[in-house]
């Protein structure tokens, strides 16, 4: 079992359970790496006590109705409050170490939205530029202007289909959630997420196939209940390429 870096912030346990992760640590007996955590399920008041895992088990898999899946996983869109970080630095623990946002060019490239001949390759679009688009959306909102975007029909149309995505993740499609997770919410390679799925390629590369042609349903499904048609079946195709570096 691959054991692998732990940063500050929030982690959510297989059974939903959310923790802060204070920092990682060494037994001083023993030199085992420890993280030290603390319950952030329920509201802090009163909730002052810290505890430890050891690493090894924090990286662990479990099985979870005959499906491997990670312990913990790091919720990477919540940001931490002053509130906790305050709290932690009282204590004596060290402020998480914070880097300040940079954009590179692909935030402001040109992206093109709903330009898809099929729902097929309108569930790829949208998968493959979900971690650009929330990193695009971000920096209009910090900018107060239309970056990578042409104007506000297409700012919304991306919000829409970002949106969509993620409720769709959250009920019908949460069978993929581990495959969605490491493919295109952390930006991994097949190669990458097949290693930290313990599967082989192939098998990653067949599951997201599936898992496209799930979500290319719901998307036609939208479209008849809304009397919308968000693809462009006359389009030339559009070559999306999966990065697998």
């Amino acid at each position: 079992m691959a054991v692998k870096r732990v940063f500050a912030g929030y982690y959510k346990r297989y059974d939903g359970k959310r923790i802060y992760v204070v920092r990682v640590v060494k037994d001083i007996d023993t030199g085992e790496a420890v993280v030290v955590c603390k319950d952030a399920s329920f509201i802090r008041e009163g909730n002052e006590e810290y505890y430890t895992i050891r690493l090894v088990s924090f990286c662990e898999q479990v099985n979870v109705d005959g499906v491997l899946r990670d312990k913990y996983i790091r919720q990477t869109r919540r940001e931490v409050e002053p509130e906790m970080i305050g709290e932690v630095a009282e204590d004596g623990f060290p402020e998480p170490k914070r880097k300040p946002p940079t954009y590179i060019d692909d935030e402001y490239q040109p992206r093109c939205v709903r330009r898809s001949c099929s729902y097929y390759e309108y569930a790829k679009d949208i998968c493959t530029n979900y971690r650009m688009d929330l990193r695009r959306y971000k920096l209009i909102r910090e900018r107060k202007q239309y970056i990578g975007i042409d104007g506000k029909a297409e700012f919304h149309a991306m919000c829409e289909d970002v949106s969509f995505l993620q409720q769709s993740m959250k009920t019908i499609l949460k069978d993929y959630t581990e495959l969605f997770q490491k493919r295109f919410s952390e930006g991994l390679s097949v190669r990458k997420t097949a290693e930290a799925m313990h599967l082989n390629r192939g098998a990653v590369e067949r599951r997201q196939a599936a898992f496209y042609e799930a979500f290319s349903l719901l998307l036609r499904q939208r479209d008849e209940a809304d009397g919308i048609l968000r693809i462009t079946p006359n389009a030339p195709s559009i070559s999306i390429r999966d990065e697998d570096k």
